[in-house]
């Protein structure tokens, strides 16, 4: 389906007041006398350009970048940010969410943030349009920083970006989906009020465990091996994206297997990989009794604490433990993402 930004003829032009910010590209004098001299009007026909989604243009600068950026009727905005940072060990701040206010100018920007302290990212950018590009640059993040940034029909990294964004859908009772055709891109689902894993993986979510006990129907690991093969473990920061990873490994299946660890930043398209295998992710209901597979379990963390779900395979072993289907796939998606 393809869905189309319905943008809005009347503005309220209090939501596009100037608010106070960061420093501003040079020359100063002018960007100061731009806003300090621009109307009401002015104000409300210069954001009425800008509302929509916009993706990065690929390879248009070196981070730190705006990935995505999304600018709404309503005068907010939310954006995510590749700071460029990579790392190896937690916390790795290699991506950064925004939101807030934005107003401009015939030839500035401003955002300035929903709550707290302004960052490097938020303040003021020069910025033009032209056609379906934006192109934005600012002295703050450095002399010869742009941006350049491609139009979209919408722009999403998690379900609950989608909604403001004026997207039309169908007239049914349903919810928003992210990701699902086309990594961060809205979509929509009739006869759906909540996904159903809503109560395994919600949008308060910041970490996921991602557990393979190892084994099953195989050969032994061989003779002077420290693990089972298979074994793995695979630990997501939702919030930083740093996936890492614990595997037992064997390069041909006679050296003694041993565990290896790894970590990497993924991509918002991986993580969109994984939200989706998530997002499929569901209490099992049918009664299974399986063998000589290893033993699959995911731990999710949320403000409310840590829950485990066990992979359905070994239902009929009961016990306190909650029984889910869908598990194979979020396993692939960390493989893949770890790869």
């Amino acid at each position: 389906m393809n869905f189309k930004l319905a943008l809005s003829a009347i503005f309220v032009a209090s939501a596009f007041a100037i608010v106070p910010g960061c420093a501003a590209d040079a020359p100063q004098d002018e960007a100061d006398a731009e806003e300090s001299t621009a109307s009401e009007s002015e104000l409300s026909t210069n954001a009425a350009k800008l509302v929509g989604a916009f993706h990065s243009a690929q390879g248009s600068v070196h981070p730190p970048t705006f990935e995505g950026l999304v600018f709404k009727q309503d005068g907010t905005f939310f954006g995510d940010v590749d700071t460029g940072i990579r790392c190896f060990r937690a916390p790795c701040p290699s991506g950064a969410h925004v939101e807030g206010k934005f107003s401009a100018t015939k030839n500035y920007l401003r955002l300035s943030p929903k709550s707290g302290p302004a960052t490097q990212f938020y303040g003021r950018y020069r910025y033009t349009i032209v056609g379906d590009k934006l192109s934005l640059s600012s002295s703050t993040l450095g002399a010869t920083w742009a941006n350049t940034l491609n139009k979209e029909a919408s722009y999403c990294a998690q379900p609950s970006d989608c909604a403001a964004q004026g997207l039309i859908h169908p007239m049914c009772v349903g919810s928003f989906t992210c990701g699902v055709s086309k990594a961060n891109v809205c979509g929509y689902k009739c006869g759906i009020i909540l996904p159903p894993a809503s109560e395994i993986w919600p949008a308060s979510a910041t970490k996921l465990v991602a557990l393979n006990s190892g084994g099953g129907f195989r050969p032994p690991p061989p003779a002077g091996s420290t693990c089972a093969i298979g074994r793995a473990t695979y630990t997501l920061d939702r919030t930083t994206r740093l996936l890492s990873w614990e595997t037992c490994e064997s390069p041909d299946n006679v050296t003694p297997a041993h565990m290896t660890t790894g970590s990497t930043t993924i991509t918002l398209a991986e993580l969109a990989a994984v939200n989706t295998a998530m997002n499929g992710v569901s209490i099992a209901t049918n009664e299974t009794c399986g063998a000589d597979k290893p033993l699959y379990q995911i731990k999710v963390t949320t403000p409310e604490g840590e829950k485990t779900f066990t992979d359905s395979f070994y239902k009929c072993q009961g016990g306190s433990r909650t029984y889910v289907d869908g598990i194979n796939e979020v396993f692939s998606a960390l493989r893949t993402a770890a790869e």
